[in-house]
């Protein structure tokens, strides 16, 4: 066995290749390897690094210690935009049951190791408060529509990751609102519109599934602008756009309507972000947990 932990992380931009390369990776058989894909990162974690890929990969060889407590860290929140945020753990949980279910008898040692890194992230989480008081952005952002509009608005949502999947969720388990989901990916949209009861499209149909939204949410990590003026008739009545795009998925003349109630994900991250100081100093006793607890 090679005592040489390889961690990878994937540059590709564009939401949807990074989505395939995912996929693509998820189904290869050749060695066990974990795939951990969030709107911030694409990383692999095993004893080899993947192959036959095009992109630009850079490649960690690591011990089995330092691996745990790399993914530990990710799993804490600790390299995350909003420190102790709470989506990536379900993320990176999501990465290992995939990896488990596919790998875990096949690999023991590492199916242990990512066991021990998750473990290690929820102690740091528990024991220093990291994500105290901390609401995720997908819970912030539909408490706001919630506080915002009434229940009978329609939402759409464009994007089918982890945000919007969170977005859809929880106004699907608390409100009646009616909602639409649009993706670059049909079939992400189409499970994630049946799970809450809604309807789906590509993003070849986004003018029919916006010409009569009361509230459109926007989360993918499209390189480029998605929704434009003619994508959003105007309205005696304001609409609510919420963008949490990076790079905003809403084009500069969206935020200048009248018509429109604009907001921008740095808006809602400063929300998320509030006692920021002290949560800074949680995320150190968290790190120094990570860090310093015998494995």
């Amino acid at each position: 066995m090679n005592d040489s932990f390889i961690a990878c992380s994937l540059d590709i931009p564009d939401p949807q290749n990074r989505e395939c390369t995912a996929r693509s990776l998820r189904q290869q058989r050749s060695h066990p390897l974990m795939v951990l894909n969030t709107c911030q990162r694409l990383e692999t974690f095993g004893w080899h690094a993947p192959s036959t890929l095009s992109e630009t990969i850079q490649t960690t060889c690591t011990s089995e210690e330092v691996a745990i407590r790399h993914l530990a860290r990710i799993a804490a929140g600790l390299e995350s935009r909003i420190i102790g945020e709470l989506e990536v753990m379900g993320q990176v949980r999501q990465a290992y049951k995939e990896f488990h279910s596919s790998f875990g008898k096949q690999d023991a040692r590492l199916d242990r190791m990512f066991q021990k890194a998750i473990a290690l992230a929820r102690k740091a989480r528990r024991e220093s408060g990291v994500d105290a008081n901390l609401t995720g952005l997908s819970a912030l952002t539909a408490r706001r529509i919630i506080d915002t509009v009434p229940e009978s608005a329609s939402v759409t949502i464009v994007g089918s990751g982890s945000i919007a999947k969170g977005v859809a969720r929880y106004l699907g388990k608390r409100t009646k609102m009616p909602l639409r989901v649009s993706s670059r990916c049909p079939e992400n949209a189409m499970r994630l519109a049946m799970e809450i009861g809604g309807f789906s499209s590509g993003l070849n149909e986004l003018i029919p599934m916006l010409e009569h939204a009361d509230v459109v949410v926007t989360a993918t990590a499209a390189p480029h602008p998605l929704i434009y003026n003619h994508h959003l008739p105007e309205s005696a009545n304001k609409k609510l756009v919420i963008d949490l795009g990076e790079p905003p998925d809403c084009a500069d003349e969206i935020h200048l309507r009248g018509d429109i109630d604009y907001v921008g994900l740095l808006d809602m991250e400063s929300h998320a972000n509030t006692n920021t100081l002290e949560r800074q100093e949680r995320a150190r006793v968290a790190a120094d947990l990570i860090e310093n607890t015998p494995l």
